[in-house]
């Protein structure tokens, strides 16, 4: 089965790299093709030295689920992630002054990419397993939209922004209005991608419905349309 993974991960121009991380490379690379992105920024603010990690397996989310009802077979994938964050723990720990985090862990599906994003520190690793559990269920459950899907975002949250532009979204990098986030965060809402239409799926009485929902980037362009037009609520 061909497995890969791709980091990325931002310093400044001249800003340090991981210590130790070409024995971090070393020891994630036995089981996996891997390919790590080091980028530079003159930005200021949040995200530099935090991880975005792309896992890609050869196999389809409904292939998963079929064998998930069929036969029962034990899922491997949570069991991949945990001996990956063993490895990241041991990378973090040598570079503690450059205080870095895992931002966003995706699963590349051979039919859908489903995206987890850290909403609170050591939020995915904690929750990893049980979403993946999870989903395969969900998928089983719901095969014509999942079927369909190409992006699944988790967890998505039912929280008007600070400008009230809209209702279902990512945990927001600015102007974040929200301020405790839980393990069961996770498992509320996720967010549906399909080529034509997006779903919100809500895990409290177990219903897809068509809602549009906004990561990051579909709120930037939503908020810049806001500011053109005059409809931010301040």
């Amino acid at each position: 089965m061909y497995k890969s993974i791709k980091i990325e991960y931002w310093t400044f121009p001249e800003g340090q790299d991981f210590d130790g991380i070409e024995e971090f490379v070393n020891e994630i690379d036995k089981d996996y093709f891997l390919t790590v992105s080091k980028k530079r920024t003159d930005a200021l603010g949040g995200g530099l030295y935090d991880l975005i990690i792309e896992i890609s397996e050869d196999l389809s989310l409904i292939e998963l689920a079929k064998s998930y009802i069929e036969d029962g077979i034990k899922l491997y994938i949570g069991y991949q992630a945990k001996e990956i964050y063993k490895t990241i723990r041991k990378l973090f720990e040598k570079n503690k002054d450059l205080n870095p985090s895992v931002e966003q862990i995706s699963v590349k599906f051979k039919d859908c990419k489903v995206i987890l994003y850290e909403v609170y520190k050591n939020g995915i690793e904690e929750s990893f397993e049980s979403v993946i559990n999870e989903l395969i269920k969900v998928a089983s459950e719901h095969k014509k939209t999942f079927k369909k899907a190409k992006e699944i975002h988790i967890p998505i949250f039912k929280h008007k922004d600070s400008y009230n532009i809209c209702k279902y979204r990512v945990k927001l990098n600015v102007d974040e209005n929200m301020t405790e986030f839980k393990k069961s965060d996770y498992l509320n809402f996720w967010g549906i991608k399909t080529k034509k239409k997006e779903y919100v799926y809500n895990f409290d009485n177990g219903k897809l419905k068509k809602k549009k929902f906004y990561t990051q980037e579909s709120y930037d362009k939503l908020f810049d349309w806001a500011f053109e037009n005059g409809k931010l609520n301040e």
